[in-house]
């Protein structure tokens, strides 16, 4: 692959003088490096390079949507909220006192970046996109509509009868007044679930963690993993459940969440 290649002269067109934006130097460089025999203006066919995904991602746009990544903090987050602000012993109780003295805005605030993410998702990584739309859906949407005291909340609700897509149910929330608004139980439950379904997904993956079954038999990553797929595909289990399974799984491998 050319990338290293790309890389290299980005940093040398870097200290050159030419003005140039960020992502058309990055596309003249690949091209450069990808077509190095062409002319500066390469015909129409020379101008379509046959790049990899990646170097593809940077031509376009000088990002790299990896969705993988970030979700880690979400694991963070949840420990917080497990120990409270003064590193209490952790327990539901904890989680749900922090939870709930976070305002509705809150709420609001972070379900225009979820169904934003979801967008983007829909399109790039179907996978991921089920994951997360499992707890955050329209389904939820509508229950938070149905907080609202105003007029804001009946007329979300209308605009959500017509949506179809991924894309259209983040329109659709955009310029909300949630103010005058209270928190929806739906959408305590999709937190709670989104929140211990990624925690324990990375305990499994990227920390050793393997779930320890009532019969005393212990699985193995991939089995463990599979077990919690199936818990949290399943449309019966709720966040609360998957919470008491997330404990059980902390508790079962002694994970120590400070190192």
């Amino acid at each position: 692959m050319a990338l290293e290649s790309i890389l290299k002269s980005i940093f040398s067109k870097l200290m050159g003088n030419k003005p140039t934006s960020a992502g058309e130097m990055i596309k003249d460089v690949i091209n450069e490096v990808i077509n190095p025999d062409q002319p500066q203006q390469p015909s129409a066919q020379a101008q379509q390079p046959r790049y990899d995904e990646v170097e593809q991602s940077i031509a376009q746009d000088g990002y790299v949507w990896q969705s993988r990544l970030w979700r880690r903090h979400v694991m963070a987050q949840m420990f917080r909220l497990l120990h409270g602000k003064h590193d209490l012993p952790m327990s539901e109780e904890n989680y749900d006192k922090c939870v709930g003295r976070r305002r509705v805005g809150y709420s609001w605030r972070m379900l225009i970046d979820e169904l934003y993410a979801q967008s983007r998702l829909w399109l790039d990584d179907k996978e991921q996109f089920a994951e997360r739309n499992r707890w955050f859906n329209k389904a939820v949407v509508e229950d938070m509509a149905r907080q609202l005291n105003s007029a804001d909340g009946t007329e979300l609700l209308r605009r959500l009868q017509k949506v179809e897509t991924p894309e259209q149910l983040f329109k659709s929330i955009r310029n909300v007044d949630w103010d005058r608004g209270m928190k929806s139980e739906a959408w305590k439950n999709a937190y709670k679930g989104a929140g211990a379904y990624f925690t324990m997904k990375n305990l499994i993956l990227f920390h050793n963690c393997n779930v320890h079954l009532e019969t005393g038999e212990v699985l193995d990553r991939d089995a463990s993993f599979k077990y919690l797929t199936d818990l949290n595909n399943n449309p019966l289990t709720t966040g609360h459940d998957l919470f008491a399974v997330m404990m059980k799984l902390i508790n079962d491998n002694n994970f120590d969440w400070r190192h």
